[in-house]
């Protein structure tokens, strides 16, 4: 059993390299293609045009889908938007905070009255420079969510610009189809007043009996007409043959009779 399937495998690596070396899988690929390409083509485009309008009708859910993920973004830019825009207004009272801190550090005194509490210069100035280092990072990160927005919305304006030209696609398409569906109502109309069933078959005959006659009268007339020229040729040769032999003999005569001449007679 197992030197079966060595020995099968053995053939099938075999015919498979046979395939590769004689690029024969190229050939079987067209092959295919080119049996896709028959069948498409003999499907009737009324088939082919139903089926485009079930595709074209299952666009409106697409649109529904991408609509709704687009309004769901919306909301989220939205909230972005505000939480970046309160947190920049509460950084820019931290800041004019600390500023109005650092002023009166910037005073000298021994103490900074803070709320109405009395505090130690040095206590004070760990506080700010803690709430500093605060204030940058909280700053920083203002810009990098500013730069999340930014992004954000202008993806949603490339959604939003899609969305419109899948609508756009999807009337236009619409448009097409009724017009193909306009076209070919027209063409098959032409087609079934033209494919009028006609039985030429005896005419057909006629036809070619009637050639067969003519070739056989046109082919006796020239058969006739050079036998004509060959008896004429055989004519004209005799006469000639006639006529060179009496010259000949009346030569002999005028030789004989010492140079007699005949007179011809006007």
């Amino acid at each position: 059993m197992c030197k079966k399937l060595g020995v099968t495998a053995l053939v099938a690596v075999a015919a498979l390299f046979v395939l590769h070396k004689l690029d024969l899988d190229s050939y079987l690929k067209l092959g295919w293609k080119n049996t896709r390409h028959n069948v498409s083509q003999a499907i009737p485009p009324e088939l082919k045009l139903e089926r485009l309008r079930d595709e074209i009708a299952r666009l409106p859910a697409e649109e529904r889908k991408v609509r709704g993920i687009i309004a769901s973004e919306m909301v989220e830019v939205k909230k972005l938007r505000d939480q970046i825009a309160e947190s920049k207004g509460n950084l820019d009272k931290k800041e004019a905070m600390l500023k109005d801190l650092r002023e009166d550090l910037a005073k000298g005194t021994s103490f900074v009255t803070i709320g109405g509490e009395k505090l130690a210069r040095e206590k004070v100035e760990a506080s700010v420079a803690r709430q500093w280092e605060s204030h940058k990072t909280a700053k920083a990160a203002l810009k990098t969510q500013e730069e999340v927005l930014k992004a954000r919305e202008e993806s949603l304006e490339v959604a939003k610009a899609k969305l419109d030209v899948m609508q756009d696609k999807r009337r236009e398409m619409q448009a097409k189809v009724e017009k193909m569906e306009l076209e070919l109502q027209k063409l098959r109309l032409a087609q079934t007043q033209h494919n009028i069933p006609v039985d030429d078959s005896q005419l057909a005959t006629v036809l070619k009996l009637a050639d067969e006659v003519n070739t056989q009268i046109e082919t006796q007339k020239t058969e006739l007409a050079l036998q004509k020229g060959a008896d004429t040729d055989t004519t004209v040769e005799e006469a000639l043959a006639r006529k060179a032999k009496t010259d000949q003999a009346l030569k002999e005569m005028d030789d004989f009779f010492g140079g007699a001449k005949v007179t011809k007679k006007d």
